[in-house]
């Protein structure tokens, strides 16, 4: 009671929306201030490389320029696109039957209907798993295909086979 007439807030502080409020203010200053620093922080670094420049002197390579030299971009492998893809249905999948296991084990332990209805939950990464392993099935197959069209174009122009 005295520290509310003190703080000359009242009623306002006894709000249940206080928290709520408070956690989005901060986020948003927090975002806000972030923001503020980076712009600020490339704006130095211009300055710097724009003086650098007045000199007559090479500026230092920027964070992104180091980042392009330094890591080459990675290679598109099909083998390893196809393995993830496959590694990534399998485990949606097992997740599923996991989920739907889940829900029958709970069902049976409890033994209220209605919670069968929670199987139904286990058909969305069911259905995504297998969509992927389906996709990586037929890239496999085209990977054969075009190691076979390689294969005939190599041996149609070998000198010994003609």
């Amino acid at each position: 009671m005295f520290i509310e007439s003190m703080s000359g807030l009242g009623d306002a502080a006894n709000s249940p929306f206080i928290v709520p409020v408070a956690g989005c203010l901060m986020i948003l200053g927090i975002v806000a201030v972030t923001s503020w620093s980076n712009s600020r922080t490339r704006e130095m670094e211009s300055q710097e490389r724009l003086a650098a420049i007045a000199k007559g002197l090479v500026p230092p390579p920027t964070a992104a320029e180091l980042a392009l030299t330094q890591t080459p971009r990675p290679t598109s492998n099909a083998f390893r696109r196809r393995a993830n893809i496959r590694l990534a249905g399998i485990i949606l999948v097992s997740s599923a039957v996991a989920v739907a296991l889940f829900f029958t084990i709970l069902w049976a332990v409890i033994g209220v209907r209605e919670i069968l209805s929670g199987v139904a939950c286990a058909l969305i990464p069911l259905g995504i798993g297998a969509g992927l392993l389906i996709d990586a099935r037929i890239q496999t197959r085209e990977i054969e295909d075009a190691n076979l069209t390689a294969d005939a174009a190599v041996s149609k122009s070998h000198p010994f086979n003609a």
